[in-house]
């Protein structure tokens, strides 16, 4: 009773820990101003303040109907709660970014009850993988449709299994049917995992029909609401991309991108980490055939990014970590090393972390900086100024979501005529200008302000005297009208 009581303590000792440090690490990596891709911001948090605030850009994903709007809606509570708690501050951007960085927590959890049906020393070692791993923490902070998929589809894991209750099977299929409505490219592993698991037992079945049908059910009706056939945007979403293309018009990349990014990301904790998974591969046969799926389905397609797999990486990982136990547990080590199992564990994925947290590739590459949104925003709050010109470029850093004043944004390109060096020809309808620190001061705009960023990202603002006029030659620059214009 003694031995089980002493275990039951450590238990709680390492779960709690660990739950902290993960806390810890997404409030240090917590910016809400940054974004890892332009989806957080323009098709996401951006609709969600048209919504509440009632003025936002509509980007060509909304007008196609190629887009759920759950997520939106999802944010618009914080978001009317932050501008309630907080008039004219930032707590609207603030809390909708957060409730998700809160629910991207569930990886970490879900780890632990994972692990937990193998040993408590597996518990310990994926969840602390799913906490302290840098590309864990990276995307846990962001509202993206890719993690808040992961969180749902590994907390019907933790819940689905053999010997469940069958409210925990309903909750799995729910939440199964959920990260679908999320990302519906997951759905295809998702349905492969919960086919392998339940197999034949017809109890299984049951449970994951009875949870995830209403779950269905309401994505149609909610596509009712806003005014869409249901599931409608998910053809649109295909004939767009797919059928017509678009994925490859806005960025085709290489056919072997997913070969050259997962070791570039990765670097030399590729090899541990697949070593481990293979390692482990045969106690978690299901979840190794979800990822494998979803990279698949994801090379299959057009257009590539890094974050699609994140899916099968966060499975890798915690096949890794659950691999790294074994490993060690049938391995011969010193003695000091039996005694501290889950120490050693833990402190050599958390080393093997930071030696890639520290390098350029995640300081610089995996979170854009907020600094450029941060100085359009102050830029605008000045009553003086009735209208800014921004870089053409990173244009989804300069929604409404992030600056927060209903005045008129234009968006200026660099080279030909007007540009940020020479924006005299559309001036009228701004009095200020966002230009990169390496640029020339812009003509007609003598009075510099506030530079923010750092090198390769850094802006600053300039003024002139006197008010705004929307005129022919400035509409066209417009933000809307940009989008429009260029069919973004």
């Amino acid at each position: 009773m003694g031995d089980r009581s002493a275990g039951a303590h450590e238990a709680r000792i390492w779960f709690w820990g660990l739950l902290a440090l993960a806390i810890v690490l997404r409030v240090i990596s917590f910016d809400a101003y940054s974004a890892h891709h332009q989806d957080e911001t323009i098709q996401y948090l951006e609709q969600a303040h048209r919504i509440v605030f009632g003025y936002g850009f509509v980007p060509w994903e909304y007008r196609y109907f190629i887009r759920s709007w759950l997520i939106p809606l999802l944010l618009v509570p914080p978001m009317q709660l932050g501008e309630w708690l907080d008039p004219g501050g930032i707590l609207y951007l603030i809390l909708p970014r957060a409730l998700v960085a809160a629910f991207n927590l569930a990886p970490v959890i879900a780890a632990w009850f994972i692990g937990k049906r193998i040993s408590q020393l597996h518990a310990i070692a994926g969840m602390a993988v799913m906490a302290l791993w840098v590309q864990s923490v990276l995307f846990s902070v962001q509202t993206l449709s890719e993690s808040l998929a992961v969180s749902c589809f590994l907390i019907a894991v933790a819940l689905l299994h053999r010997n469940a209750r069958f409210g925990a099977i309903v909750g799995a299929g729910a939440l199964m049917a959920l990260a679908g409505l999320f990302r519906f490219q997951f759905g295809p592993a998702i349905a492969v995992y919960a086919g392998l698991v339940a197999g034949k037992d017809w109890r299984l079945w049951k449970g994951l029909v009875a949870g995830g049908l209403p779950v269905v059910i309401a994505g149609g009706l909610l596509d009712l609401a806003m005014g869409l056939q249901p599931y409608a945007w998910i053809l649109n979403n295909y004939q767009a991309n797919i059928a017509q293309g678009r994925m490859k018009e806005i960025g085709g990349v290489d056919h072997f991108y997913y070969l050259q990014a997962i070791p570039y990301y990765w670097k030399w904790a590729i090899v541990p980490i697949i070593g481990f998974a293979i390692y482990d591969w045969r106690r978690s046969p299901a979840l190794l055939a979800a990822a494998l799926v979803n990279m698949v389905v994801h090379q299959l397609v057009g257009h590539k990014e890094y974050r699609y797999l994140w899916l099968s990486i966060d499975i890798i990982l915690l096949l890794a970590a659950f691999g790294s136990v074994d490993l060690v547990q049938r391995g011969k080590s010193p003695g000091w090393v039996s005694r501290n199992q889950a120490t050693v564990i833990v402190a050599g994925w958390a080393l093997l972390s930071l030696s890639l947290a520290v390098l350029p590739t995640y300081r610089l590459d995996w979170r854009q900086d907020g600094a450029p949104s941060r100085l359009a925003a102050q830029v605008l709050r000045d009553p003086s100024v009735c209208g800014v010109a921004v870089p053409m470029g990173p244009y989804a850093r300069f929604g409404y979501s992030l600056l927060h004043q209903n005045k008129p944004i234009f968006l200026i390109g660099a080279g030909a005529p007007p540009s940020r060096a020479d924006p005299t020809p559309a001036a009228a309808g701004f009095n200020a200008v966002l230009a990169w620190s390496g640029e020339p001061q812009p003509i007609g705009y003598p009075i510099k302000g506030e530079c923010m960023g750092h090198a390769g990202d850094r802006l600053c603002a300039y003024r002139r005297p006197g008010g705004c006029t929307f005129d022919a030659r400035s509409r066209q620059l417009e933000y809307q009208q940009t989008l429009y214009r260029l069919n973004m």
